[in-house]
């Protein structure tokens, strides 16, 4: 079990329910080909600043239960239950700073 969250870049205004839709589209699909934008880049980068991808060599300190998905518009995280209070402040921060929608299915 995992406290899933994902950040995309939208041009404008979704409802939920589209919302929801894009990301189980996205975690089906996993990454998608071609580099992020911008906005998304710069958020992974600040993201894995903090708290590095998950890897055999930090399994232990990690506080993903598996690899993130990155792709072109949007980040996919799943994060540990004992740590999630921790990402989602973070996550929620990072997403003011960078215009990213927040999601939380």
């Amino acid at each position: 079990m995992s406290f899933d969250l994902g950040v995309w870049f939208a041009a404008g205004p979704i409802t939920a329910r589209e919302a929801l839709l894009r990301y189980l589209a996205w975690g089906e699909s996993g990454a998608a080909p071609g580099e992020p934008r911008p906005e998304v880049a710069a958020f992974y980068e600040e993201l894995t600043a903090l708290f590095p991808d998950l890897t055999v060599e930090n399994y232990g300190a990690s506080p993903w239960s598996e690899p993130l998905t990155v792709g072109e518009d949007f980040v996919l995280m799943n994060a540990v239950f004992p740590r999630a209070g921790e990402v989602c402040r973070v996550v929620l921060e990072m997403t003011r700073r960078h215009p990213l929608v927040l999601f939380e299915p």
